[in-house]
């Protein structure tokens, strides 16, 4: 066996163990639909698995490789982290309309801020 077909032995073999995926890191936190939306629609512009973390220190964009030896659908963990983002998004709105009530309240009772 020559270096050559080691080395495309080696390289069958780890497209077969590893998958690449997208990971694109947000500074921002959108609204759960068009995070979504975005994440799909990168997925089928560039034909790569991805995953969208909001709520980072800044924006980046990797490509990882993946080692397939424990197995995880991916959909479903694109499932969990929206819907962990659904459940940031409805606290945070809750804590927005609990301040906006308590300041609704103060102007009613004629407290200034």
């Amino acid at each position: 066996m020559t270096l050559d077909s080691t080395k495309a032995a080696v390289n069958e073999l780890l497209l077969e163990k590893y998958e690449p995926i997208l990971v694109i890191k947000l500074r921002r936190v959108p609204p759960m639909e068009e995070l979504h939306a975005f994440a799909n629609k990168i997925q089928e512009d560039f034909k790569y698995q991805t995953l969208v973390l909001p709520g980072e220190l800044e924006t980046t964009v990797d490509i990882v490789s993946v080692c397939k030896s424990k197995i995880v659908e991916i959909e479903d963990l694109k499932k969990e982290i929206f819907k962990s983002l659904s459940k940031l998004d409805d606290e945070v709105s809750e804590i927005d309309n609990s301040k906006t009530l308590k300041k609704a309240k103060d102007i009613l009772n004629g407290k200034k801020n």
